[in-house]
């Protein structure tokens, strides 16, 4: 039986009152040079989404590439092994998958996990008076925007603006944001009892938090937002939407909602690991349609990542 509601982050089965599967599939096209590093961010994209859903046993992630024919066998080699390394990391493995010939490259998995019903957590189920968390800073579009443009002819426009070594650094934060899975994240929301959950990409932080709030029937104030330092005034150049809230992520955090006692342990729980967290919102009632929004107030925390 088939559980959630569309715009869950991933597909739900409940085979038995033991046991349910959960599935996503996910493809997009290249961010990253690097075959081997382009690989593992292929991996994490496609594990998040079912991390997102409360599942912590990856079964397995098949491999979908579709690449030019005239690209060399080496390279997409390192994208499995990428790929591969990332998963082996989950105690699990690529087990198959499908290539195709196509004019540009698309790359994707599709990931299988399973898990015990009563652990699920849905993008539906945020409470008024919840404390909304997130995982990862935000800024991925504009630091990898300036990763291609300091490898073509915009690279003299860039560097009237910025210097290399700072773009450099904002680039290699976004790798680590884009190659750390979010498996100790499933695993702390399940520990602390997270009532909902999804993660931040393509949509941005409101776009996604928008789901959360239009599918649990709340409103989600957003008050504190951490970005990876630098990227607010480089969002700003390249004319992205990272300071409305809506910058695309990729490989990004969890936005975890949990009962307002939680917050602190949650933290607490990630910190043991080496991994940051931020508060960044509440939810209340909802006082019209549904809403999630940047508060008039709101501050940008610029940051690292490890």
């Amino acid at each position: 039986m088939c559980h959630g509601n569309i715009g869950d982050d991933a597909v739900v089965h409940v085979v038995n009152d033991e046991l349910a599967v959960v599935e996503n599939v996910d493809v997009f096209t290249p961010i990253h040079d690097d075959p081997y590093i382009q690989g593992k961010i292929v991996a994490c994209n496609a594990t998040n989404d079912v991390f997102a859903m409360g599942v912590e046993d990856i079964v397995s992630l098949q491999a979908f590439l579709a690449f030019p024919i005239e690209l060399p066998e080496d390279i997409v080699i390192g994208v499995l092994k990428g790929m591969s390394d990332f998963m082996k990391e989950l105690g699990a493995d690529v087990t198959g998958g499908q290539t195709i010939k196509n004019p540009c490259p698309v790359l994707g998995g599709i990931c299988l996990g399973v898990t015990h019903p009563r652990f699920l957590v849905y993008s539906s189920g945020a409470r008024p008076g919840d404390t909304v968390l997130l995982t990862k800073p935000l800024g991925i579009q504009p630091a990898m925007r300036s990763y291609r443009d300091l490898k073509d002819d915009k690279r003299n426009a860039l560097l009237e603006r910025f210097s290399e070594a700072e773009l450099v650094r904002m680039q290699e934060v976004a790798v680590r944001v884009m190659t750390r899975s979010n498996l100790e994240v499933a695993r702390f929301m399940r520990e602390v009892g997270a009532h909902a959950a999804t993660d931040v990409t393509g949509f941005g932080l409101l776009g996604h938090a928008q789901n959360v709030a239009v599918l649990s029937g709340v409103d989600i104030r957003v008050q504190r937002v951490p970005v990876i330092r630098g990227t607010l005034e480089l969002a700003r150049f390249f004319g992205h939407r990272l300071a409305e809230g809506y910058g695309a992520e990729t490989a990004g955090g969890m936005l975890v909602f949990l009962p307002q006692d939680g917050g602190e342990r949650f933290a607490a729980l990630l910190e043991e690991h080496g991994l940051p967290c931020w508060t960044i919102g509440e939810v209340t009632r909802q006082s019209a349609a549904p809403r999630a929004y940047l508060a008039d107030d709101v501050q940008f925390i610029e940051t690292e990542f490890p």
